[in-house]
Order: C-alpha cells, then structure tokens, then sequence
C-alpha cells in the first residue's frame, strides 16, 4: 500500500509539474506529496525531482514513463469493467478542443446517442491542452484535439487534415494584401491554451507578420462575428467557416508564403483497451471523418471515405 500512495504521488507530480498541483489532485496535503516522493527515492536509491528547478531527473524520466503508463491502463481496466457490469448505465466522456468539439463532433454524438440511448454521454470543450490533461488525469475516455501531443502515457491517432485560412469581411474580397496592409490590421484569435492560436502565432513568425493589434476572443462564433463586421481578420480553422465562406459573409485573404496545416487527432491512453461505448463511438468518427476532406469548390481529387 506505502508504495503505491508513493506512485501515486509521483505520477500526480509529474502530470502537474508541481507538488501543490499533485496535492490538489489527490486530496492530501502537499507535505504528504513531498514525503511520499521523498520515501520513494530513498527506497530506489535515486533522486527522481531536482528540487530547485522541480525537473525530472533522467531515473525521474525513466520512472514517469513506466508509472504513468501503468496507472493510465489500470484506470481503463476500472473504467472497462464498470461498463461491462452496468451497460445500461454505462458513461462515455469526451472532451474536444474548440474547432473539432464544434465543427466535427456534434453531428457523430448525436448519431451515436440515437444509436445508443441507454449510454450517458459527458461531453466538454476545452483547449487542446486541456483535453490531454483530462484523458492524462482519466477525466475523459477520448479526446479529440489539434496540434502535437507529447505524454508517455497518451497516443494521438491523426483523425483528419485541417487548414488554417486568415479570413476576413466582404469588403477584403479580391484584394491582394500586402504583409503591411496584414500588420496594419487587427488580428482576432482564441485565447492562450488554444492550439489553432499557438499554429497561427508561430506561422505569422515564419512569414514575418508582427501584428500591431491583438484581441482575444472567447469563442469561434464571437471571433467570426467581429471579422463580419470589419473589426479584424483571423487566421482559423477552414472547417469553422466553410458555411460563412460559401455564403460570402466571409472571404479568404490570400497571402502567398502562407500555407498552413495540422491534424485533428483522437488522443486516448496508449495500449489501453477502450470501453465498448468508447469503441463503438471512435468507430464512427473514423467512418465520419477519417481522411482527406474535400472542400467545396475545390477539386474532385481530394475526397474524403464515409
């Protein structure tokens, strides 16, 4: 029992990055974190947290790989059989970053509550970070987030290609924007955490725009909302603005060096098995959107397997 509570206690450490973060996750005091750390590393014979920096050494990275892996699977193994004993009752969580949890997701949950009506379906938006820590901490089942994924314990399968498009009102459309003409203009995004802002940022640093004017905006709806009414332009998601696009509301600012593209991706606990309703549910996403989207108007070649 001590070592597991010690386990625990590391693999709380190392998802937070801190002691008063894994404290607040388990329900125990953070002395009670740093004791349980402590007599961890005494029984290895290896300090695991370089206490000044609160980094992992390299015995604290090999552990962390082994630990969290091991806790994640056991957690799926819990989740698993709660499901098989109570199917009636059973539960599947989902957290979705803003573009996918908006655009992607809706039509296949409502698909898959028809089909299921018995299963409750607990499902949150949340920024890309945010959805890896709730699968990290076994909040949620799956998640679907864009941008990289990096965590021992996480696999990220690419679900679909996305393109980040700057758009703006009508009163853009047919202009050739020069880089200053851009810089000139106010810049709308999601707020920091986002994964479509952090793509977006770092590819205005590849093509050398330095925005003059910046404003965060809480949602894709308010974003696209302030961009209709002359307020900005946005670098977003294509897949937010495929209606506003083809009904000319909005239009697409071309910018020749800029070219911009990353996955959406189902991130669930590596070699763990999913519960049949999260198996079933992945299924049908895959069939939904697995592949290449065809974009209206663009040309028959790329086409997307249903």
């Amino acid at each position: 029992m001590e070592l597991g509570a010690r386990l625990r206690a590391f693999a709380a450490f190392v998802r937070r990055g801190s002691f008063t973060g894994a404290a607040e996750d388990l329900h125990i005091s953070q002395p009670a974190v740093s004791k349980h750390i402590a007599d961890l590393e005494r029984v290895l014979g290896a300090a695991l947290i370089a206490r000044r920096s609160r980094e992992l050494t390299a015995a604290g990275e090999f552990l962390a790989r082994h630990v969290l892996r091991a806790e994640a699977i056991l957690a799926q193994a819990v989740r698993g059989i709660a499901a098989l004993r109570e199917p009636d009752s059973a539960m599947l969580s989902i957290r979705a970053s803003g573009t996918p949890g908006t655009y992607l997701l809706p039509d296949v949950i409502a698909r898959f509550q028809e089909a299921h009506p018995a299963i409750h379906i607990d499902f949150e938006l949340a920024t890309s970070a945010e959805v890896v820590k709730a699968v990290r901490t076994h909040r949620a089942e799956i998640g679907i987030a864009g941008g990289f994924v990096a965590a021992p314990e996480i696999d990220a399968e690419p679900l679909i290609e996305d393109e980040i498009i700057i758009v703006g009102a009508r009163r853009h459309a047919g202009k050739r924007l020069t880089r200053d003409d851009l810089e000139a203009l106010t810049w709308i995004s999601r707020e920091e955490g986002s994964a479509t802002r952090v793509i977006a940022d770092e590819a205005m640093a590849d093509v050398g725009i330095q925005p003059r004017l910046r404003l965060a905006l809480p949602s894709w709806e308010s974003i696209k909302l302030a961009v209709r009414r002359g307020q900005g332009i946005a670098a977003c998601s294509r897949f937010s603005v495929i209606e506003e696009l083809e009904a000319g509301t909005l239009v697409m600012i071309p910018f020749l060096p800029w070219k911009v593209r990353r996955n959406f991706s189902i991130v669930r606990i590596r070699d763990a098995a999913l519960t049949p309703p999260a198996e079933q549910f992945v299924s049908m996403l895959r069939e939904r959107w697995s592949g290449t989207y065809s974009w209206p108007g663009a040309s028959a070649k790329a086409k997307r397997r249903r």
